[in-house]
């Protein structure tokens, strides 16, 4: 027994004599505690930039508290203490006064200390939901192509832009108004050229000031050829008057106005009607001042009914399959007015047809749109299209004459199975009755793909009885 305490004892001495030998421990990082910025600031209404309750991104390796004054009594802090990494949710009281600010100091136990300043905006200060100069440097650039945007405020997060024949482009940039960015504009480059943005989120408002700056190339600048129009949901659009000098230079308009409660988000749509005519500019939802009307929307006073323009089922392809992918029928070079229907390279189905061959790009052209009569209105288009066996699973619909589908000539869709149908969908902004659609195949070889069921109707708006 001696002879093992007395080897054990060995044994610590030469460990304690070479520590280095008998520890392979790494070296212990030295305890730290970090914020992402030195100051973290709050609008009156105690939201964040985005919107959104604010958030300390605190980082560190160890445990750690946070100091503040105890008359800092306008926010609170979850949680108060932690240990390694993670968020601090600040929750802020609303502002009735004066700016105000406090000083967080997070300390860790080896006592380590971060300062941070909270501060929050006074009462004076305007809120803004939604704000968008454009940014600068584009030439031209189709509104579904633009990256450029800007937007900010705590309306703003999920806000989108579309348009049919708009552009983003940097000539003939703002100036003479207050706030006139420069830089982008919005052009709008077509007969009754359409951007609308939105999703805008309100946080429970029911008062705001819309402005925005515009200009005309032409002689005088005339409202009614350059609109708006108010939407809570994308589909129905009701018309803002607004009022402006007929001067042609750059302007601001200001819109102050309430908005019924329970609108819990805003789209705004602005309307050219003559190509290349006007421009738009620095865009902004602010909080209202209590002037302006209420607006009443349009789908509250209105009704509506769907107007067909066709339904097209195919009756008369007359073939020796019914169901998918069946073997071709005999070919049709040409299709030349099958109610109204065009189309190269096209075999009969009982039923439907398929577009191309395995070495020739096919296409079907639909009737003009007759029924939209004398006026412009969007055309919602749904359609069955399946991809003949393993071919480029890729097709698309063409428009022509007048109208676009997502601010170009084409949308392309992908088809996810073959020889099974699949139902799609889009919208034709700015239709005519000269407006025809194309399904085409994208390129020539291995694109063939069938077509079934395709519908086409508009909205048409009637008075509340």
């Amino acid at each position: 027994m001696k002879n093992i305490r007395t080897y054990l004892y060995s044994v610590l001495l030469l460990c304690a004599g070479t520590l280095t030998a008998c520890n392979d421990d790494p070296e212990t990082e030295p305890a730290y505690v970090e914020t992402g910025a030195p100051t973290f600031t709050a609008n009156k209404r105690g939201l964040a930039a985005d919107g959104e309750t604010l958030h300390i991104d605190v980082k560190s390796n160890t445990y750690w508290i946070i100091r503040q004054q105890e008359a800092d009594d306008w926010f609170t802090l979850s949680p108060q203490a932690g240990s390694g990494s993670r968020e601090v949710a600040v929750t802020i009281a609303a502002n009735t006064g004066q700016e105000r600010s406090a000083t967080l100091v997070f300390e860790t136990e080896h006592g380590q200390m971060q300062r941070i300043t909270l501060r929050q905006e006074g009462h004076g200060n305007t809120i803004r939901f939604f704000n968008d100069d454009f940014g600068t440097g584009a030439s031209a650039l189709p509104v579904a192509q633009f990256e450029g945007w800007n937007r900010n405020g705590i309306g703003s997060l999920r806000c989108q832009y579309w348009g049919n024949d708009v552009n983003a482009d940097s000539g003939q940039a703002s100036s003479g108004y207050v706030g006139a960015s420069g830089g982008n504009g919005i052009v709008f480059a077509a007969d009754s050229a359409n951007f609308i943005l939105g999703g805008i989120a309100l946080k429970g408002d029911i008062n705001f000031n819309l402005s925005f700056g515009c200009m005309t190339s032409q002689a005088a600048f005339d409202p009614a050829q350059f609109q708006v129009f108010f939407s809570k949901d994308r589909v129905n659009w009701t018309p803002i008057a607004y009022d402006r000098s007929s001067g042609a230079g750059w302007e601001a308009v200001s819109i102050p106005f309430y908005l019924p409660e329970g609108v819990d988000q805003l789209y705004i749509r602005f309307l050219g009607r003559k190509a290349g005519a006007y421009r738009l500019d620095d865009v902004t939802l602010a909080e209202g001042d209590g002037r302006g009307e209420t607006i009443t929307f349009v789908e509250d006073i209105v009704e509506y009914e769907e107007i067909p323009v066709f339904n097209e089922a195919f009756d008369w392809c007359v073939g020796p399959n019914s169901t998918l992918p069946g073997n071709d029928g005999s070919n049709m070079t040409t299709v030349s007015n099958r109610n109204g229907w065009e189309g190269n390279l096209v075999y009969m189905h009982s039923g439907f047809p398929k577009i191309g061959t395995s070495s020739g790009l096919g296409y079907l052209t639909s009737p003009a749109m007759a029924a939209v009569g004398e006026k412009r209105v969007d055309v919602t288009v749904t359609f069955n299209v399946a991809i003949m066996g393993s071919d480029q699973s890729d097709m698309q619909l063409i428009v022509l004459n007048s109208g676009s589908v997502e601010g170009s000539e084409s949308k392309t869709f992908t088809i996810e199975s073959d020889n099974y149908w699949e139902t799609r969908s889009c919208v034709v902004n700015g239709a005519t009755k000269e407006t025809r659609i194309r399904f085409s195949a994208i390129r020539a070889k291995g694109n063939r793909f069938y077509i079934d069921n395709v519908k086409a109707s508009f909205t048409e708006v009637k008075e509340k009885s």
